[in-house]
This record gives C-alpha cells, structure tokens and sequence, in this order.
C-alpha cells in the first residue's frame, strides 16, 4: 500500500513537472508592453533609467581607474583626451535628459507599429532614446530592420540563419 502510494506520488509529481516545463518563458516584448497599465509603464521606464545610469557610472569608475594603465599604453596622449575617448564616449548607457513620460509616449508609439511588436523591450527604449537625442533617421531605420530580421531568424532556431541575420551589414535573407 505505501509503494503504491509512493510510486503515485512519483508518478503525479514528475506529470506536473514536466508538464510546467513545457511552457514558454514569457517574452518581454511588445505585446506584454501593450498589456501594462500606464502607472506600471513609468515605473518600468523609470527603474530602468536609473539602472542604466548607475550601469554607466560604474562603468566610468571602472574605467578611470584603470587610465594609468592606459596612459602607459599611449604615453603621447594627454589624460584628459584617453578619459574623455575612452570612458566618456560610450553613450549606451546615456538615458539622461528624457522625461519618462516621453519614454513610455515613444516606447508605445514604436509598438504600434506591428512589424515592432516582437522586438525586445530594450531596442525599443533604446530606440526612443537615440530618436529623442536626435540619431539620423537613415541609422535609426538600419538598426531596427537589423532588429527585425534578428529578432526573425531567432524564431527559427538555426544557428546559421541567426548569425547572418544578426550581425550588421548583412542583408536580408531571401
């Protein structure tokens, strides 16, 4: 009586786990975008504006402190030129001077249209971001169709097919 009750157990517990792990992760894109209530929407932008500054200002920490080791690789350069080259150039981390509300108007605006919809929610905010502080339309368009036919070969799990689509420069696949 025990063993049966034991291997139905086992039996019930294992149906159940298989069973959860058979279901997608779910995809932070632009349908779960559209699903979020507007308070839900700032608050989001607003975290991840504050993460991408302190990812950012970790970033520039890091690398002043390693300028002595880049002034001995370029001893010619003065150490204002190798700090503002080499730690205050990189702008991925730059969400400074946008309002949230502008950030949620252009992340929705950017979801409307259905060829964005299963584009990761980090190209959007990026996106927006490089709209808002003025990024040539013709560079814009570029890396979003590159987000496009990535975010596509993805959807087909060939390896090969996600190399090519995903790197830049590389045209579409026919």
């Amino acid at each position: 009586m025990k063993l049966r009750f034991a291997v139905g157990l086992f039996v019930l517990f294992f149906l159940v786990g298989n069973g959860s792990g058979q279901q997608r992760q779910q995809q932070i894109n632009g349908y779960w975008w559209d699903g979020m209530n507007p308070s839900f929407k700032l608050g989001w932008v607003s975290g991840y504006a504050k993460a991408m500054d302190l990812a950012g200002s970790s970033q520039i920490a890091t690398c002043a402190a390693n300028l002595p080791m880049y002034q001995k690789r370029f001893p010619n350069t003065e150490p204002q030129v190798l700090m503002q080259k080499l730690c205050l150039s990189d702008t991925q981390f730059d969400y400074d001077g946008i309002a949230m509300g502008q950030f949620v108007d252009g992340m929705d605006v950017f979801y409307r249209d259905f060829r964005n919809k299963q584009l990761e929610i980090g190209w959007a905010i990026q996106y927006v971001r490089d709209q808002v502080k003025g990024k040539a339309a013709s560079e814009l368009d570029a890396e979003v169709n590159l987000w496009r036919r990535c975010t596509a070969a993805y959807q087909t799990g060939d390896k090969d097919k996600i190399a090519k689509a995903c790197t830049p420069d590389s045209s579409p696949q026919q």
